[in-house]
């Protein structure tokens, strides 16, 4: 996840990279696994997007673009893997504090301990789901549904 400027030839490169690296190296490891999965009964495929796949960050519009291909991607699955014995788990991730970006320090993102342990506690707790969304990502995933959209977009157009 690299900022990216759409006003400017020289960030081709770092779009080419988030589409190759996020949208289809997650395409092209489904597809190497997916035919070891089938028939187990017991397999789960899960792939990890973003809360920037419902609104997306206007300083990273390629990143975001390419979560929100990677939120449809698994609906897909699930719909082509129907009596596969291969369950389909979406994980919508907030902001979280990392070296991404430089949020480690970012108050407006999660730490990472709480993240992981409440992505951990909804996976056990809820073991049949189909989309693991912790709060702060449910902020973003509903925005549509609750008319706060414009508001969120406009949010994060100041972010950095």
């Amino acid at each position: 996840m690299l900022w990216e400027n759409l006003l400017d030839r020289a960030f081709l490169p770092v779009a080419e990279d988030h589409v190759a690296i996020n949208l289809l190296g997650t395409i092209r490891m489904t597809y190497a696994f997916l035919p070891l999965l089938v028939g187990k009964g017991d397999a789960v495929l899960m792939n990890v997007t973003s809360s920037l796949a419902f609104v997306p960050l206007a300083g990273t519009p390629t990143y975001s673009a390419t979560k929100a291909a990677l939120h449809f991607f698994p609906e897909i699955l699930r719909v082509q893997l129907t009596g596969s014995g291969v369950q389909v788990i979406e994980v919508i991730r907030p902001g979280v504090r990392t070296t991404l970006l430089g949020q480690q320090n970012d108050e407006r993102s999660m730490p990472l301990e709480d993240y992981l342990t409440e992505t951990v506690d909804l996976l056990r707790d809820r073991p049949d789901t189909w989309e693991i969304v912790g709060e702060r990502a449910r902020f973003f995933r509903d925005a549509t549904a609750n008319g706060t959209y414009d508001d969120v977009l406009a949010m994060l157009s100041d972010y950095r």
